[in-house]
């Protein structure tokens, strides 16, 4: 008798362990889910929380301690203040100061996307008016400047051709104004190695603490396919 009773006993026990186990995986997976969902949604609202705009932080930018604009004598080197009417201007802005300081030059536009993000390159027939920058001065032969959101965020003066002894030389020059800095090179990897063997940059920073209080200024120096340049940047951030 008690044998009977065992025997149906063990099929309901049995029954009942698989709901158990059934029961907890349908929980687990359902933690599983909702996690990702849950992580989903945070990090999508942490993006629309969080949605950098250069365009925001130029409407928002403190100009208090911009230095002042510095006009210089015609058939002199700009003195690098000249920039104050072209970092942060939008592309209307940038144009009427390029055709200002550089009549007659032809602007090559190249944009990036609908953002307005891109590089304008501007070049003369004529040789461009050097650039003092406190009394360094900077020889080139193009200006390149790139935009975000539709605003100049950086002016580079270009010289072609250059070689490392006027690059350490405009090092010493900036050092002894605005302080050492630490050299950044960067890196090349194996199919740079291959197919551009002369490829090298190499680049100084004084950002607006060790500058002037308000711009920034990097000194590059780029060769690619054997083609060196020096570039000297003012930026504002």
């Amino acid at each position: 008798m008690e044998e009977k009773k065992e025997r149906r006993i063990w099929p309901i026990f049995l029954i009942a362990g698989i709901v158990v186990v059934l029961a907890a995986i349908f929980l687990i997976v359902a933690l599983i889910v909702g996690g990702i969902i849950f992580l989903v949604a945070y990090n999508s609202n942490s993006k629309n929380n969080y949605s950098y705009s250069y365009a925001n932080t130029v409407a928002t930018m403190n100009t208090s301690n911009m230095p002042t604009t510095v006009n210089t004598p015609i058939g002199t080197p700009y003195d690098y203040t000249f920039v104050n009417d072209g970092l942060t201007k939008d592309s209307s802005g940038v144009e009427a100061w390029i055709n200002k300081y550089y009549p007659g030059s032809t602007i090559q536009k190249n944009s990036y996307n609908s953002e307005g993000d891109g590089l304008w390159v501007v070049n003369s027939t004529t040789p461009m008016n050097s650039v003092s920058i406190d009394g360094v001065i900077v020889n080139y032969d193009e200006i390149n400047i790139r935009f975000s959101d539709g605003y100049a965020e950086v002016i580079m003066f270009v010289l072609d051709g250059s070689d490392m002894s006027l690059f350490n030389s405009m090092y010493k020059d900036f050092e002894a104004l605005y302080g050492p800095q630490q050299v950044y090179v960067g890196e090349v990897d194996l199919l740079t190695q291959l197919t551009d063997p002369s490829y090298e940059y190499l680049s100084y920073s004084w950002y607006e603490s060790e500058f002037d209080g308000y711009y920034s200024l990097i000194l590059t120096r780029s060769c690619h396919q054997s083609q060196p340049e020096i570039t000297v940047s003012i930026e504002k951030f």
